[in-house]
């Protein structure tokens, strides 16, 4: 028996006994130049590492990430804080919305940046998001500056950084004490100040016809920008620009009030008010023609903002109404809206009518709507979804046109029957020409990726120091600089998934391929050798610790003809469990082996074989004299932080008399 068919993707059935193949941590890779049935026409290659390159400041969940068009920003949301990254990834916080965990959606206009997060809206007018840093303290009203890191702090800038209110803006002082507008207690942590526009200003009703709008007038020709929150003594908190009725001196905002002449400060992050639009929050938000996009939750309504603004009109809605259930999501591609509901979905498209420019495209609604809000992302020309019905739930479907097409396999779709999926949460990367749907559900602590080059499923598995698989790391993701980033679930830490690194920011990743049943007719089969063909020579010289101070796991085996060296004054602890670096030498690399007699229902003990070390390129990884079955299960697991590639496997068997 030569090829044995030992590659290929994840595919647990029903019933293990019909297949039992597993493969997490692995890709497939398919080589188009080969004939199919030869060696290596399928290969199995790491998936990528996590490096860490930014680490947010409140160690919280990150809830989205978005690169900000022109490419030169990106903006993340972790916890309640809204980042903005420059280009060098050094991050600044420019807002704090309302609420801290859950995903949120996030798009931008090339003017704004327009954020949801369930029950409420928020926007950041794209700019310089910040002028200075330092760390400081608030008691009171009183400012105590004890580190200035970069800039100059100055009177009128607006404050952001973990536990400052909202709209907080310095008002007097100087050097290392200054005032600020809301009294507060902070301890000490780092800030950030941005520029805000100071003006001299006066609020008073003005009526129009029949119609009082709350006029904003500037003494002295200053710019403002639609959706810019105003702060002044006496102007009532949430006050936002609404319309520019001469740019420069005369502006609609959005509370009534009269306020005298005296300084007031434009702030460029906005809690969008409840006075704005029909309705106040949003759970998902997407672009198209200029126009902002977003539903209203737990119904059929979704809104649209002016163009180029994020102000809503208060009769710029409609609803999903070609079939009765709620919308749950939206997304907009090829300019058009697909409003996906609980049951059903519909596409909109602009047509340019007034209050409300769009309209339903007749013949697009379809009998599949989506069972999560998040679990909707770009695939290929379209995109895809977990998708839910009146006949049931669970499948991975891709648009096609206006049809949804199943992607998800009945072993994917296995491990969702009877579940709890209305969390699961999707994003796609496209990395060493492989564009991946990824999406986990946290509730079964699961993580699925649709390689849609190859159209095969894996799992992409977290694994702790009890070798316990859980979810993948990422959140969220996107492109920036150049690099994939994703945001981790729980402790703010921007990664890059990085195809060099071998292991989960200095965890280890453990890697696992069960092959298909071997059976003859269920005859008895003796198993003479297994050779798997892994890439060799991969593993790193010497068994030497570079560290001073180490710990190894135990037990820790030195192999026959490697050496073990520990330095000069240096203390090597056996038996604590360490993170591995990308650094971390390993001389043999090592799979092991098990395998199962009884169609996957019970195990071997594992068998160890060196991969080889570096510029062993001739090392072969064999296994002999594996016993018999009439059902067998081969399983190989890898762990050492080096690129483990598995071209094929070939197995001597022979039978004998039953």
């Amino acid at each position: 028996m030569p090829e044995m068919g030992f590659v290929g993707p994840s595919y647990e059935a029903p019933s293990i006994y019909q297949d039992a193949q597993e493969c997490i941590n692995f890709r497939p890779e398919i080589d188009p130049l080969k004939q199919p049935g030869t060696r290596g026409i399928v290969a199995l290659y790491p998936t990528p590492g996590l490096t860490t390159k930014v680490n947010l400041l409140n160690q919280q969940q990150v809830r989205g990430m978005r690169t900000v068009s022109g490419g030169q920003q990106m903006v993340a949301v972790c916890g309640p804080y809204v980042y903005v990254l420059s280009s060098n990834l050094t991050p600044a916080i420019v807002g704090q919305l309302n609420t801290s965990t859950g995903n949120v959606g996030i798009t931008d206009n090339g003017v704004n940046v327009y954020i949801v997060d369930g029950a409420y809206r928020y926007t950041w007018r794209i700019n310089t998001p910040t002028t200075a840093s330092f760390y400081g303290s608030i008691s009171g009203t009183t400012l105590t500056v004890t580190q200035v890191l970069n800039g100059t702090i100055a009177i009128g800038q607006a404050l952001n950084g973990t536990g400052l209110s909202n709209e907080t803006i310095i008002t007097a002082g100087s050097g290392l004490s200054w005032t600020v507008n809301i009294s507060q207690t902070v301890a000490s942590t780092q800030i950030f100040a941005a520029n805000t526009i100071a003006f001299t200003g006066a609020i008073a009703n003005v009526t129009v016809g029949a119609v009082t709008y709350y006029n904003l007038t500037v003494s002295s020709s200053t710019t403002l920008y639609l959706g810019q929150t105003i702060y002044g003594s006496g102007v009532t908190l949430q006050t936002m620009i609404t319309q520019i009725v001469t740019a420069g001196s005369s502006y609609y905002v959005n509370l009534s009030q009269t306020i005298t002449s005296r300084t007031m400060y434009a702030l460029n992050f906005t809690v969008i008010p409840s006075t704005d639009g029909a309705f106040t929050g949003g759970n998902n938000v997407d672009i198209v023609d200029n126009y902002f996009i977003y539903n209203n939750p737990n119904t059929q309504q979704f809104a649209a903002s002016d163009a180029l603004s994020p102000i809503t009109q208060p009769l710029s809605f409609a609803s999903k109404d070609g079939a009765p259930d709620d919308l749950v999501s939206l997304i907009v591609d090829h300019r058009e809206i697909y409003l996906l509901g609980e049951n059903s979905s519909e596409v909109w498209t602009d047509v340019g009518t007034f209050p409300f420019p769009f309209q339903r495209i007749p013949g697009t609604s379809t009998q599949h709507g989506i069972a999560s809000v998040f679990s909707v992302a770009r695939l290929g020309n379209s995109f895809a979804y977990v998708s839910r019905n009146i006949r049931g739930q669970g499948q991975v479907v891709q648009m096609n046109g206006y049809m949804p097409q199943r992607i998800s396999t009945h072993a994917v779709e296995q491990t969702l029957v009877n579940q709890y999926i209305d969390d699961a949460i999707a994003y796609t990367y496209q990395l060493e020409g492989h564009e991946c749907y990824v999406v986990t559900f946290p509730t079964l602590d699961l993580t699925w990726v649709y390689d849609a080059t190859t159209q095969m499923w894996h799992k992409w598995l977290w694994c702790d120091n009890n070798n316990v698989y859980h979810r993948h790391r990422s959140n969220c993701s996107a492109s920036f600089q150049g690099m994939v980033l994703v945001g981790d679930y729980e402790n703010g830490q921007i990664y890059e998934l990085d195809p060099e690194n071998y292991t989960d920011n200095g965890q280890k990743i453990r890697r696992l391929r069960r092959a298909p049943h071997l059976v003859t007719d269920f005859q008895r089969q003796y198993f003479d050798e297994l050779q798997i063909q892994f890439q060799p020579g991969v593993g790193t010289t010497g068994l030497s610790q570079t560290a001073a101070t180490g710990f190894i796991a135990s037990p820790y085996i030195i192999y026959p003809n490697a050496t073990f060296t520990v330095p000069p004054n240096a203390t090597i602890i056996l038996g604590f469990q360490s993170a591995i670096s990308e650094q971390t030498t390993t001389t043999l690399p090592q799979a092991m082996l098990r395998w199962s007699n009884d169609g996957g229902s019970t195990w071997s003990n594992e068998h160890w074989v060196g991969i080889g070390q570096q510029g062993k390129y001739k090392n072969r990884a064999i296994w002999r004299r594996l016993g018999q079955a009439r059902d067998r299960v081969f399983e190989v697991v890898v762990t050492d932080p080096v690129k483990m590639v598995i071209v094929s496997a070939n197995l001597k068997a022979s039978g004998a008399e039953n």
